[in-house]
């Protein structure tokens, strides 16, 4: 699939899926990743929820499965990663499904250990496993180095599938390793992705406000993926307590600001996609 079909066919991204899956009795603590294993039932339910709700595409449920996040887990990665993509294709059908990857949980030099090339043989791993995705999505970057080994590494084995990095910024449209918005988009052109965007950190009315700045800098399609407002600590916990039409509202307004693809990260659910969907087709 290329980016244009993909464009043309998708618009509205599915919402959370950890937070689903506590609902459903997943512990605190416990890798969602491994549930698509020992629980995929659970894993098809949020999956249909989404779907039902009006979700294009699926993401794979996929977001952990990298050698550095799972050294302490019991299944292999290729298993993680192949259950992930049967769960999300069993629901999606004919619809886009998406092999999601996040970061690796270590920072790649200067501003860490890690080595680039390692960093790139450690992206590459769940990216060959990933057989069966429509596309992949490089998610919640927050450091523009380790966002184009992800890159690099999709594009140099992922099969030629379209490459959507994105990343959580601050208020300030600054990555948590500094890079600004201009970088950003200088960087993903360079590395070859097909879109890029945001998710998590900030909720949509903030993304609104960093819209033109991507737009001065890039011609690539913008996907957002924002979490249900700020959050909010109650007993020790974030909550996201952006109710639904307010969350459609203000992505409506990224929508018409110029993005291409929306969904929800942190704190949504199938009643934000919903309600997200219904916006769009008023």
């Amino acid at each position: 699939m290329t980016i244009k079909a993909l464009l043309e066919r998708v618009r509205i991204l599915d919402g959370a899926m950890g937070t689903m899956l506590q609902e459903k009795g997943m512990p605190l603590g416990i890798a969602a990743d491994a549930w698509n294993i020992e629980n995929p039932e659970a894993v098809c339910a949020v999956h249909a929820a989404y779907l039902a709700a009006g979700a294009d595409m699926l993401y794979a449920n996929s977001f952990g499965c990298n050698a550095l996040r799972q050294k302490h887990g019991q299944y292999p990665i290729e298993a993680l990663v192949g259950a992930a993509l049967k769960n999300a294709r069993r629901v999606a059908g004919v619809l886009p499904v998406a092999l999601d990857i996040e970061p690796l949980g270590a920072l790649i030099e200067p501003f860490g250990d890690l080595e680039y090339e390692e960093a790139v043989a450690l992206f590459a791993e769940p990216i060959q496993a990933g057989k069966g995705a429509d596309c992949i999505v490089i998610e919640t970057m927050m450091d523009l180095g380790e966002a184009e080994a992800a890159v690099r590494a999709a594009r140099q084995y992922g099969g030629g599938l379209p490459v959507l990095c994105s990343f959580s910024l601050d208020a300030k449209g600054r990555l948590l390793t500094g890079a600004d918005i201009p970088a950003i988009c200088a960087a993903m052109e360079s590395a070859g992705a097909d879109a890029i965007g945001c998710n998590c950190g900030l909720g949509p009315e903030q993304l609104l406000s960093l819209m033109p700045v991507f737009l001065a800098h890039t011609r690539l399609p913008l996907l957002m993926k924002p979490n249900a407002g700020l959050p909010i600590v109650r007993d020790g916990v974030a909550v996201y307590d952006m109710p639904p039409a307010r969350f459609a509202s203000a992505m409506r307004a990224l929508l018409d600001a110029g993005a291409r693809m929306l969904g929800g990260c942190c704190g949504t659910s199938p009643a934000h996609i919903e309600a997200l969907k219904d916006a769009l087709t008023d």
